[in-house]
């Protein structure tokens, strides 16, 4: 699949942060949703069917790292990119498809991974 018809949902609750990469990996031609909640974020997934998920792990509606199983069944080979800002995060969830990323991240270190992933 070529990088330009992928999906990516964004889900922290930082806004600003979402708005920013959206915004800039939209600039890419991916197709991007950004959800500032882990229960918008879910149903965003069920819809949307993403090839790749950003996700927070601490979210105001909870964690969102161990949603990584529900997130794999709602959006079947979709890769989830777990975010945080502390560099010591439990990496406890792990497989083929989840990768992780320390912030402050930007969109070249997502499009990076993409490409050696797609």
């Amino acid at each position: 699949m070529s990088l330009n018809k992928q999906k990516i949902i964004i889900i922290d609750d930082e806004q600003d942060l979402c708005f920013l990469l959206a915004s800039r990996l939209s600039t890419y031609g991916f197709e991007v949703k950004a959800f500032d909640t882990l229960k918008e974020g879910l149903a965003g997934i069920a819809t949307m069917k993403p090839d790749w998920v950003v996700v927070d792990n601490n979210l105001p509606d909870g964690l969102g790292w161990e949603e990584n199983p529900k997130i794999e069944l709602a959006s079947p080979g979709v890769n989830i990119i777990n975010i945080s800002a502390n560099p010591d995060s439990n990496r406890i969830y792990t497989g083929p498809h989840i990768h992780y990323l320390i912030k402050p991240i930007n969109a070249n270190s997502i499009v990076n991974l993409i490409s050696n992933f797609s």
